[in-house]
């Protein structure tokens, strides 16, 4: 069942975070990271790259 939150919702709290303003010992230094409201769920080493899979993310949840 598809989630019910309005887009605006989703884009509040699914974001993109340039390099150095996330923190994860773990995760790959200067990449970018895709995050929501618990944690990071991708990253990317170019930032177009991320922005889309933040509205394909997005739109998987409001469309499965």
């Amino acid at each position: 069942m598809a989630d019910q939150r309005h887009i605006l919702d989703w884009l509040d709290s699914v974001q993109v975070c340039a390099p150095g303003m996330w923190e994860n010992e773990t995760g790959p230094a200067a990449w970018f990271a895709v995050v929501n409201d618990e944690c990071i769920i991708a990253y990317f080493g170019d930032e177009t790259d991320a922005l889309r899979f933040r509205l394909d993310y997005i739109n998987r949840k409001m469309n499965p």
